[in-house]
């Protein structure tokens, strides 16, 4: 379990890029310059056929392991003209090309992020969520490093995406993201104490108090109800996390956030 959340936080935590906004608004206009970006954003698509070609010889060039260099120019002379669905299957397997050469999220993403323009709302907002992991990531490996209530935002967010695309493509990246994200918010990387009260195993009040912050804002979310049941849980053992209680609830957490994401369909 550690091991795929590092690894996930690792490949699933890293991510860069934002369009700044200008600074002012001059009466001189580059005409040729927004001609070219009208083009740009006009281009016609390819016919069916044309893409399909494009997609099966791309395919066929991760297959025969091209150089990066060319694969990487084969998309930009190639993604332009293909619909935004076309473009996501092209940019996931992009990401899980890299990813089998070892390549970390923030490599990743600098990479995919000039084409993310071609590709649909789903993949913009994965990518996004990686972006957001990559600058500031939520676990060194060892510990913890972003507060508890960062990182129950960031699970809402993922949740939040995969409300809006349950059907994507990148639902089970997302869903392993968001596990990873619950379980280091209720137990960090297998060490429940940082979320105690000091020199104490209780369940640190402030800590307590975010969860139910949760909890009351998000009533119908799949997180709000794992907080609430893992709160009262515990507090049959007056929220100690040396509990039974809470033993139980770290040994069974896959199943128990399973079985609440079941519950909240």
């Amino acid at each position: 379990m550690k091991r795929i959340i590092i690894l996930s936080l690792a490949v699933v935590f890293i991510l860069g890029g934002c369009i700044k906004a200008p600074e002012k608004i001059t009466d001189i206009v580059d005409k040729e310059k927004i001609k070219d970006t009208v083009t740009d954003i006009v281009t016609k698509k390819l016919e069916e056929s044309e893409q399909l070609k494009i997609l099966k010889d791309y395919y066929s060039f991760i297959q025969d392991r091209m150089g990066e260099d060319k694969l990487l120019n084969f998309i930009a002379d190639n993604i332009k003209g293909l619909d935004a669905d076309k473009a996501d299957d092209m940019l996931i397997s992009l990401e899980n090309y890299f990813s089998s050469k070892g390549y970390d999220m923030g490599k990743i993403l600098k990479e995919v992020s000039p084409y993310l323009q071609y590709g649909s709302g789903e993949l913009q907002s994965y990518f996004g969520i990686w972006d957001e992991e990559v600058n500031d990531q939520t676990t060194d490996g060892e510990t913890s490093i972003i507060p508890v209530e960062e990182i129950l935002k960031r699970a809402l967010k993922v949740e939040k995406h995969i409300e809006k695309f349950p059907e994507g493509k990148t639902r089970q990246r997302m869903e392993d993201l968001y596990r990873s994200y619950m379980s280091m918010s209720i137990k960090g990387l297998g060490n429940q104490y940082i979320y105690s009260e000091e020199g104490d195993s209780t369940l640190s009040e402030s800590v307590k108090e975010v969860y139910e912050e949760i909890i009351n804002s998000n009533p119908d979310s799949w997180s709000g109800g794992i907080l609430k049941e893992y709160l009262d849980e515990i507090k049959g053992d007056s929220f100690d996390l040396n509990g039974e209680n809470a033993a139980f609830f770290y040994d069974h957490i896959d199943e128990i956030i399973d079985k609440i994401k079941r519950d909240k369909k």
